[in-house]
Parts: structure tokens; C-alpha cells; sequence
């Protein structure tokens, strides 16, 4: 059974190796790709 997964992230190498480990892995459906402009905080 694989989880669908939303990817919301800013853009960044480090968020592309993710982007490109979620999308190779049988475990995971990726749905969807956002992206924001920049590191930010929950409040």
C-alpha cells in the first residue's frame, strides 16, 4: 500500500535529492509538487 504524499518545499538541492527519493520509492504516491520562495516558519 503506498501513501499519497503533497511535496510543498522551496527550491533547493537538498529539497531536489528528496523530491527525487520520493518519486523512486514504491512506497510513496506523489500527488503533488509545490514550491514557496524561501525558508519560513509555522506560527
Amino acid at each position: 500500500m503506498t501513501r499519497a504524499l503533497l511535496i510543498d518545499t522551496d527550491p533547493g538541492i537538498d529539497d531536489a535529492v528528496a523530491i527525487a527519493l520520493a518519486l523512486a520509492s514504491p512506497e510513496v504516491d506523489v500527488i503533488g509538487i509545490s514550491t514557496v520562495g524561501g525558508n519560513s516558519g509555522l506560527e
